[in-house]
């Protein structure tokens, strides 16, 4: 090295350190740099985890009175809508309140469910014999039950022949609205109504 001349000397410094840095910059400094970049990406959505799950937390009791109000609705719901399995005690219901109106059931049909969106139609065409008085107490009696029974199609008709028991003839659709309780549809399983896919 005493033989190169001192610029020559200086130039061989120069080299030595520009491989030094070099090594410590593709060794050393740069992974270090995207260790740093990583690790400060991974604090930044951890801090939003934190803060989401902080406001989160904040909104608990509002989630909580949320699902509360849901739940008493569903269950008002559910004492104005029978489920499909409640149906066949419904029907009896209704025999037993014409029975006890005094009035002949000639005919007990129920019809076919018509469904809706969270609900069914469930009609059953009935075929009266009584008095108008008894017909009426009969319609009273089915307004004030818990559940939904609309009477529709109502039809009377003066018998020719009356007696004290039995003065007409009537028909009449009542119509209860039933509650479908839908399961969740299975994992990959297709929405209903969604399109099938195309072959």
């Amino acid at each position: 090295m005493s033989k190169l001349s001192f610029g020559a000397q200086i130039l061989v410094f120069a080299i030595l350190g520009a491989v030094l840095y070099g090594v410590f910059y593709w060794w050393f400094y740069s992974p270090m740099q995207e260790e740093i970049a990583t690790k400060t990406e991974q604090q930044r959505v951890l801090d939003a985890e934190v803060q989401n799950a902080r406001t989160t937390a904040a909104r608990l009791p509002e989630f909580r009175r949320e699902v509360e109000r849901k739940e008493a609705t569903l269950q008002a719901l559910s004492r104005i809508l029978p489920s499909e399995k409640e149906v066949d005690d419904l029907m009896r219901k209704v025999q037993q309140l014409a029975a006890e109106s005094s009035l002949d059931v000639l005919r007990f049909r129920p019809e076919a469910m018509r469904p809706q969106e969270f609900y069914a139609e469930f009609p059953i065409t009935l075929d009266l014999d009584g008095s108008y008085h008894n017909l009426a107490y009969f319609f009273d009696r089915l307004s004030r039950l818990s559940r939904i029974v609309n009477v529709t199609n109502l039809n009377v008709e003066a018998k020719r022949d009356p007696t004290l028991s039995s003065t007409i003839s009537a028909t009449c659709t009542a119509t209860t609205y039933v509650f479908i309780d839908r399961p969740p549809p299975a994992p990959g399983a297709a929405a209903p109504g969604a399109a099938a896919p195309a072959r």
